[in-house]
């Protein structure tokens, strides 16, 4: 049986109505209310809100519900989890949100705007050969966010986050990153244009699910 990982997007360019964004977030545990009132910027309070919300989405289809939100707990990195069945991963960038989820699978997913970058300022975290690799590439900039997303989602997927050394991180022609004696299967999403976005497993990845939700003009509720 092939697992499918499900991968939930929803998008934002402008802020909700203050009535419509306190009945989502009402829908909320507390915990997570009062950590989404401690963001300052509104663009953070509706990354966090909608992140929420699509990992709820995702939970319903291996049967739990919104009450599950209670129950996450969080390894010694501050890597959220919910039991040793279900896996998910939040990233968020700009108007994007997204959220992977699977069963019986380790992943990690991220998403990064493609901007304008000074590749000094990260001297630290790609290898010589991966510096060749960007410096003579057609496009320089999207070959740098391809690595820098592929090891954040990596770093993410091995629960042990910022604590890995990017620079130990080397991806093979095949798609795969090993570290720490696992190996790590890449896919590339493309969501927008302007965004790279990558998903990392720790079994092959076969089978993905996208399912977009406009929570603007939908008016989902869960």
């Amino acid at each position: 049986m092939i697992n499918t990982i499900y991968i939930y997007i929803t998008r934002f360019t402008r802020a909700l109505s203050d009535e419509i964004f306190k009945e989502y977030l009402a829908l909320l545990p507390i915990v997570l209310q009062k950590k989404n009132s401690r963001f300052v910027r509104w663009q953070d309070r509706h990354s966090h809100l909608f992140g929420k919300l699509l990992l709820v989405e995702g939970l319903k289809q291996f049967g739990y519900d919104i009450n599950s939100l209670s129950h996450l707990l969080y390894n010694k990195y501050d890597r959220p989890f919910l039991n040793e069945n279900i896996d998910f991963n939040i990233s968020h960038s700009d108007e994007f949100v997204i959220c992977a989820i699977g069963q019986k699978v380790r992943i990690g997913i991220d998403i990064e705007r493609i901007k304008e970058i000074d590749f000094s300022h990260f001297s630290r975290v790609m290898t010589n050969e991966q510096w060749d690799t960007i410096n003579n590439s057609i496009n320089p900039k999207q070959t740098f966010f391809n690595f820098w997303v592929i090891k954040e989602s990596v770093i993410k997927a091995n629960s042990r986050g910022l604590s890995i050394p990017l620079l130990d991180l080397y991806v093979n022609s095949n798609n795969t990153v090993n570290f720490d004696k696992m190996t790590w299967y890449l896919k590339e999403l493309l969501i927008d244009k302007d965004y790279c976005s990558f998903l990392s497993s720790n079994i092959p990845i076969q089978n993905i699910k996208i399912i977009e939700i406009d929570y603007f003009e939908n008016r989902k509720w869960l």
